[in-house]
């Protein structure tokens, strides 16, 4: 099957806005996988610039000439940018990565002792390096360049503006969002992260586990229990 694409030229700014508009949760939905691969090292709302601006670029392209849907050549094409993004800067060797690791390991443990996991003495004495060292490895780690995106994004550009409601306007009243909104932020943090991309992210069961290195089972039951806890305390408000 050949992909064919044509110049902007001959569709109208409505339809590219229209084949934009609907294609915007697969592009969010791509860039939250691709995250889930390099969740350490690289920001999601960047990913999912990158995956906007390259859906937009499918947009003024494509052309249906019935030898492929504009979802098929947009996922190719955000996948295509975000894969580009990766190669071109995610320049972290093998052991930057085990460096990385080790950090992370420290400051879970650091948390779970109750000890401050940012505070540099004691993460650098729980990784068992000097304090100097231990800025060193951060810096080393970081040093994937990111590139401006200012002059392509724009936050009121109709391009980005998802006019579609979303799950929760649809099954809820805005008092009740209001009041959603604030007991999310009672959560645990993967709590919250485990219902924003089941609800809003529309992700599924399988493709969560994926980006939290967690069992389906596992994901099911912190999604259960986060809805139940919500539940709880609606019920008290």
């Amino acid at each position: 099957m050949t992909l064919i694409a044509y110049s902007q030229s001959e569709i109208t700014e409505s339809e590219i806005n229209q084949r934009v508009q609907k294609h915007i949760p697969l592009a969010r939905k791509i860039a939250w996988q691709v995250h889930g691969r390099v969740r350490d090292l690289l920001d999601i709302d960047d990913l999912i610039q990158i995956g906007m601006i390259a859906l937009i670029e499918a947009a003024q392209r494509f052309q249906d000439t019935g030898e492929a849907t504009f979802g098929t050549y947009a996922a190719i094409r955000v996948k295509g940018a975000l894969i580009d993004h990766l190669r071109s800067n995610f320049t972290l060797s093998r052991l930057a990565v085990q460096r990385r690791d080790s950090i992370i390991a420290a400051e879970k443990a650091l948390k779970n002792e109750g000890r401050d996991p940012h505070n540099s003495e004691l993460l650098a004495e729980k990784v068992g390096i000097r304090i100097d060292e231990l800025h060193d490895w951060q810096n080393q780690i970081s040093q994937a360049a990111k590139k401006s995106l200012d002059e392509i994004y724009d936050d009121h550009s109709s391009w980005f503006a998802d006019a579609g409601p979303s799950p929760e306007a649809v099954l809820l009243t805005t008092e009740l969002r209001q009041r959603l909104a604030g007991m999310l932020k009672r959560l645990e943090k993967r709590e919250a992260l485990v219902l924003q991309l089941y609800y809003v992210e529309e992700l599924n069961l399988e493709e969560i586990g994926e980006i939290l290195s967690l069992t389906v089972g596992r994901v099911s039951q912190i999604k259960k229990a986060a809805i139940c806890q919500i539940r709880e305390w609606m019920n008290d408000a």
